[in-house]
């Protein structure tokens, strides 16, 4: 699995450019409107005419007529597309051309219609001059909480038609398995590779947005009878309801912000009272989600004003996303949400895989610095250097010699525990080194020490930093009346300089590669990156040596 993630990020970069590029609506097509100009059936023509928007109601048998008067004749077959829930008859000149269903007065004989219904027409059905167009449409099983169960009626090319159609479905169906697929890497990722919390939201977060287009993209590819247009409506409310909630909670616990609890409870509140507004559905859906945008915002705002990893891509992120679903309008499902979410998730997505290969290679070289301290630890001849006291101080001395063993010990116990840690307090580095220091002055018989200027506290460095520069200086100096070593630490606002001055003394062959000097850049760019540097410059008593490490936040 870790061996596909580059293939993985760049295949989710590809996913959100080409998502972004295709059109998230219909192919502009020209259509004709026939939604005003409608009287009731037998009223006189000087009656006032008025929309099906207004006519059509809830629970009722309508009759409407209106006049149709065609400029020129069409080259190719029309369509009459009619989107409503109820059921129909379409007469043209007084000829039946279409029924959906059976209208009826009541609705124990209503048989319900598709929501959307087509009727191609060909070109002689539709010449130059004035046609007679009526409609007989009964609404006996919508709720009567719904205003108004008329959509559209109007004629358009059957090819553009189509074509529209098609163009209006690829979209979503390509997030909705681009998705999916994420999904299931995170899912996957999270339960063999690392347990994050905000690894399984972002699964379930990508699996919501996946099922509420599936439910969006629904009606327009596989249709319905117009009864399952409100569990539908339902289910897309639901849908959006809980992605709106886990957008912000994702952010959460992603930067791992505090008072959990009262985030997510106040959230909720937000989020089911614009749900609960009396409006209609897309509307509520369109509040929702707007009000998960800007919690979300406000999450990695408040990331941002910690200095917390990630959030300055998180910010700006969240606010694209808000700017974006602002720029679409209140058309939330066919423009809105499906723009946003791919925008948004396959951003996200692409970010903590980014984050994902970031965390390896750290991890990878983490291990390789380990190693490298444990071998540097265990180097033949300070051992073997070691052994060979021991043996004279037992002796000479039992108690020395026990003394020197503790401290022997105590070092390596300490190089074991430090060596898996990425870095360490200041103080414990200074213990390393005082304890090292001891060894050295029963090794040499002379008297070693550090002496430490400053305030070493809130100060962290890799392990074993200061240890390798006093080792170098064993190694290549040879102090026949001891050394004493100093350590100044100045602490500014956003940087700890701590300067290590080395004393001169006896020039000694030294075998060694610069691999001391290797681990300590090393060490500090894998810790810190490229805010820590480090530079040693030789002195007429010296050596003096600078890190300069970045303040924690």
């Amino acid at each position: 699995m870790p061996a596909m993630l580059p293939f993985l990020h760049a295949l989710l970069r590809c996913c959100l450019a080409c998502c972004l590029a295709l059109p998230s609506c219909a192919l502009a097509t020209e259509l004709l409107s026939l939604d005003g100009g409608w009287r009731a059936c037998g009223t006189s023509p000087a009656a006032p005419a008025a929309s099906l928007q207004q006519l059509v109601k809830p629970g009722l048998l309508l009759c409407a007529e209106r006049e149709l008067v065609l400029a020129a004749t069409p080259p190719a077959t029309q369509l009459l597309v009619l989107s409503a829930l109820a059921a129909s008859e379409l007469w043209l000149d007084d000829i039946r051309i279409g029924r959906n269903g059976q209208p009826a007065r009541q609705a124990a004989g209503e048989s319900a219609g598709d929501i959307d219904f087509a009727i191609p027409l060909r070109p002689q059905q539709l010449a130059v001059g004035k046609h007679h167009l009526r409609l007989l449409l009964s609404t006996q099983h919508v709720p009567a909480r719904l205003t108004s169960p008329f959509y559209g009626l109007y004629l358009v090319d059957r090819q553009d038609y189509r074509a529209a159609q098609t163009w209006y479905r690829l979209p979503p169906l390509l997030l909705a398995g681009a998705l999916g697929a994420a999904a299931l890497l995170f899912l996957a990722l999270s339960v063999l590779y690392q347990q994050h919390r905000h690894w399984a939201m972002f699964a379930a977060l990508c699996l919501v947005a996946a099922l509420l287009l599936l439910a969006e993209i629904w009606r327009s590819f596989a249709g319905y009878a117009y009864p399952l247009h409100l569990p539908r409506l339902y289910a897309v409310t639901g849908l959006t309801w809980l992605f709106s909630t886990l957008l912000p909670l994702y952010f959460h616990a992603a930067y791992r912000l505090p008072h959990w609890p009262l985030a997510a409870a106040l959230l909720l509140a937000c989020v089911a009272l614009a749900g609960a507004l009396p409006a209609h559905f897309d509307s509520r859906c369109w509040l929702m989600f707007l009000v998960g945008l800007v919690a979300s915002l406000g999450c990695n705002l408040a990331a941002l004003w910690r200095r917390l990893p990630g959030s300055r891509g998180g910010t700006l992120i969240a606010l694209a996303s808000c700017g974006l679903f602002a720029l679409t309008g209140s058309q939330f499902a066919e423009g809105g949400f499906a723009l946003v979410v791919c925008f948004l998730l396959l951003s996200l997505c692409a970010q903590l895989l980014a984050q994902l290969l970031r965390e390896r290679d750290a991890a990878a070289r983490a291990q390789q610095l380990e190693n490298q301290l444990l071998r540097k630890s265990m180097q033949p001849h300070f051992l073997m250097n070691s052994l060979s006291l021991i043996s004279e101080l037992n002796a000479q001395s039992p108690q020395a010699a026990e003394a020197f063993i503790e401290a022997l010990g105590a070092e390596l116990r300490m190089l074991n525990e430090y060596a898996q840690q990425p870095s360490i307090a200041l103080t414990q580095e200074l213990a390393l080194c005082h304890n090292y220091l001891n060894i050295m002055s029963t090794r040499l018989q002379q008297p070693c020490s550090l002496q430490l200027a400053g305030d070493p506290t809130s100060i962290t460095v890799p392990p074993a930093t200061l240890l390798t520069a006093l080792e170098n200086a064993f190694s290549h100096n040879r102090y026949r009346h001891g050394a004493i070593f100093v350590l100044h630490l100045e602490n500014r606002a956003k940087a700890h300089i701590l300067t290590l001055t080395l004393p001169a003394g006896e020039p000694r062959q030294h075998a060694g590669g610069g691999m001391g000097e290797q681990y300590i850049r090393t060490s500090l760019h894998a810790v810190f990156g490229d805010s820590a540097r480090y530079a040693s410059e030789r002195q007429q008593q010296g050596w003096r040596l600078t890190f300069t490490v970045p303040a924690a936040p």
